[in-house]
C-alpha cells in the first residue's frame, strides 16, 4: 500500500512522456475547431444562408448558456464522482465523441426547405445540443490536465501543450472552416461530416494514448454537488477568477461573432477575413511558447495582469478601424492574440494550483467542479454577448446580403467589438490585482499535502 501510494506520488510529480502530452493535446483539436467555427461564422451563416432570423438565432445561443448553469456543474460533479475502469474523465471524453460529430453535423446542415418556426426549433437543439456534448468533453478534459501532474512548472507545459494544439484547432477553424462556410451549405456539410469523424478518431485515439488516471484521486470528489459549488464560491482566489472571467469574456464574447461582419462591412475587405483570423490564431500560437518560458522566471499572475492589459489594448485598436485599414486589425489581432495565449496557458495552470487550495481545506479534489464554474460563467458571458449582438444588429438596422449596411450598423459593429471588450479587459485588470495567490504559498500548501497524503497512506 504504501508503495502504491507513493509510486502514485512520483507518477503525479514527474514529467509526463511527450506521448502522453501529445495525446492529451491532439484529443482537444476537433472539439476546439468545431466550437470557433460556430463563434465566428454560425450567426452569419445562420442569417445569410439559411434565413434564421439573428435575434432569434442570438437568443438561442443565451438559452444554451442558461443551459449551461446545469449542464457544466452536473458533468464536473459527476466527473469528480465517477467509478470507471476507463476512470473518473475518460469516460466521459469517450462519450462526448460521437455526440460532438451528430449535433455538429446538425448545424450546419438542417432538412432542405426548413424555415420560419422548423428552423428556429432544429437551431435551437442542435445549438443546446452540441454545447452539452462540447461540456461533456471540455470539462473533464480541462479536469484532466490539472491531475495528471502535481508539479507547478509540469503544469504549465501540459496545459501550453493543451493551448498550442488548442489553437491548430481554431487556425483551422479560422482558414479552411471559414473559407469552406463561405462557399455555402454544401460545402459546409461536408466539412461536417469530415469533422464529425475526426472528432472520434482524434478524441478516443488521444486520451488512449494517456498513462492511467491516478487512484490517489478516486473517490475524493465530495459527495454534495451544492458544496461543491459552495466551496468553489468560497475559495477567495477562485470566486475572484470567476468574476474575473465573466467581466471578461462579456468583453469578448461577441469578438469572433462580429469579425467577419467588421471586416465585411467596414473595412471592405471580405477576402481578408480567412487571412485575418489565421494571422490572429497564428500569433497566438508562437506566444505559448514564449509565456511558458517566462513562467519560469516570474509569477503566473503577474504575466497573467500584465496580458489582461495588453489585451485591452490591442481591442481597443478596433476604434480606428475603417474601410481598408488592415494592418491597424492586423496589429490588433497580434495584441490580442499573443495576450490571450497567456490566459489559456499560464491561467489555467494557475487555475490548478487554486484547486490545490481546496484540496488543502477540505481534504477532496474537485477538479471537475472548479473547471465547469470557471467554463459556465465564461460560457454564460459569451452567450449573453453573442445574444446581444444578435439584437443589436437587428435593431441597428443591419439588413442580410446588403452590399452597404447603415452607419448607425457599422457604429454598432465598432463600439461592441473594440470598446466593449476594453472595458471588460480595464474592469478584470483591476479586480485581478487583489489575486493573493503567491507561488511561494502554493509550494507550501502543495509540500504539506504531499506529507498529509503520504502520512495518510502509511496510517
Amino acid at each position: 500500500m504504501i508503495g502504491a501510494a507513493m509510486e502514485t506520488i512520483r507518477t503525479t510529480s514527474a514529467s509526463l512522456s511527450r506521448r502522453a502530452l501529445m495525446g492529451y493535446g491532439i484529443a482537444a483539436i476537433p472539439a476546439q475547431f468545431m466550437y470557433v467555427l460556430i463563434l465566428l461564422m454560425y450567426m452569419k451563416y445562420a442569417v445569410d444562408d439559411l434565413g434564421a432570423s439573428a435575434s432569434i438565432v442570438g437568443l438561442i445561443f443565451m438559452v444554451a448558456k442558461l443551459w449551461d448553469a446545469v449542464s457544466d456543474p452536473a458533468v464536473g460533479h459527476l466527473s469528480d464522482r465517477t467509478v470507471h475502469r476507463f476512470g473518473r474523465r475518460r469516460l466521459w471524453m469517450y462519450a462526448s465523441a460521437p455526440l460532438l460529430g451528430v449535433f455538429g453535423y446538425m448545424l450546419w446542415a438542417p432538412p432542405s426547405g426548413m424555415e420560419g418556426l422548423g428552423l428556429s426549433c432544429w437551431i435551437a437543439l442542435s445549438v443546446i445540443g452540441f454545447y452539452t456534448a462540447y461540456t461533456c468533453f471540455e470539462v473533464p478534459h480541462m479536469a484532466l490536465g490539472a491531475e495528471v501532474t502535481l508539479d507547478r512548472q509540469e503544469r504549465n507545459r501540459v496545459f501550453g501543450t493543451r493551448q498550442i494544439t488548442r489553437t491548430l484547432g481554431m487556425f483551422a477553424a479560422g482558414t479552411a472552416g471559414v473559407y469552406l462556410v463561405q462557399q455555402g451549405v454544401a460545402e459546409a456539410t461536408a466539412m461536417a461530416i469530415v469533422i464529425g469523424a475526426l472528432a472520434v478518431v482524434f478524441i478516443i485515439g488521444g486520451i488512449s494514448m494517456l498513462p492511467p488516471e491516478s487512484p490517489e484521486f478516486v473517490g475524493r470528489g465530495g459527495d454534495n454537488p451544492f458544496r461543491a459549488i459552495r466551496d468553489v464560491a468560497t475559495n477567495p482566489h477562485a470566486r475572484l477568477l470567476l468574476f474575473v472571467f465573466f467581466i471578461e469574456s462579456i468583453g469578448s464574447g461577441g469578438i469572433g461573432v462580429l469579425t467577419p461582419f467588421v471586416i465585411q462591412y467596414v473595412m471592405k475587405m471580405p477576402e481578408i477575413v480567412s487571412p485575418m483570423l489565421g494571422f490572429y490564431m497564428v500569433s497566438a500560437l508562437l506566444a505559448v511558447p514564449v509565456w511558458v518560458r517566462l513562467g519560469r522566471s516570474f509569477e503566473k499572475r503577474h504575466l497573467w495582469l500584465f496580458a489582461m492589459v495588453q489585451g485591452g489594448v490591442g481591442y481597443s485598436l478596433i476604434f480606428w478601424v475603417g474601410e481598408g485599414s488592415w494592418l491597424l486589425m492586423a496589429v490588433s489581432s497580434l495584441l490580442a492574440g499573443t495576450a490571450g495565449a497567456c490566459g489559456n496557458t499560464l491561467g489555467q495552470a494557475l487555475k490548478a494550483e487554486i484547486i490545490d487550495v481546496d484540496e488543502y481545506r477540505t481534504g477532496e479534489r474537485k477538479e471537475g467542479a472548479y473547471f465547469a464554474c470557471w467554463s459556465f460563467v465564461s460560457k454564460l458571458a459569451a452567450g449573453i454577448m453573442i445574444g446581444v449582438v444578435g439584437v443589436s444588429l437587428d435593431l441597428s438596422g443591419y439588413v442580410e446580403n446588403a452590399p452597404e449596411q447603415a452607419e448607425t450598423v457599422k457604429r454598432t459593429m465598432i463600439f461592441l467589438m473594440g470598446g466593449v471588450p476594453m472595458i471588460g479587459y480595464g474592469i478584470g485588470s483591476i479586480a485581478f490585482t487583489r489575486f493573493r495567490l503567491s507561488e511561494a504559498e502554493h509550494a507550501r500548501i502543495r509540500a504539506e499535502l504531499d506529507e498529509r497524503n503520504a502520512g495518510m497512506e502509511r496510517g
